[in-house]
């Protein structure tokens, strides 16, 4: 029987990044296992789930939300099976999609 698909994590933007962090950090007791990039483009990872992307206040193009990152046993059976739902590949990124309704899906194996 295969692994049935489950959230890796979730990726969400933020224009005040430090704020954000600390919020998880104090009121989830998030830990955070992994950081990169530099002002105004930094992410940062918590082992719990949650990625941060640090984002140019009153940026219309992004949303709160990113994407979420879903942890597969087989990455091309799962693109198939997306595909005849009418899901659309994100140039760029092998393993990503996009829902018909908009909503992107980062594939982890």
């Amino acid at each position: 029987r295969k692994m049935a698909g489950q959230v890796h994590h979730v990726a969400v933007n933020s224009a005040n990044f430090e704020q954000t962090v600390h919020f998880f950090e104090e009121v989830f007791q998030m830990e955070v296992s992994r950081t990169s990039g530099e002002a105004p483009a930094r992410k940062l990872w918590f082992r719990q789930g949650i990625q941060v992307n640090e984002i140019p206040a009153g940026n219309p193009a992004s949303g709160l939300y990113d994407h979420i990152g879903i942890q597969v046993s087989d990455k091309a059976e799962t693109i198939k099976k997306a595909s005849a739902f009418g899901c659309a590949a994100v140039p760029g990124k092998p393993h990503w999609f996009t829902t018909p309704d908009g909503i992107v899906i980062e594939l982890m194996a």
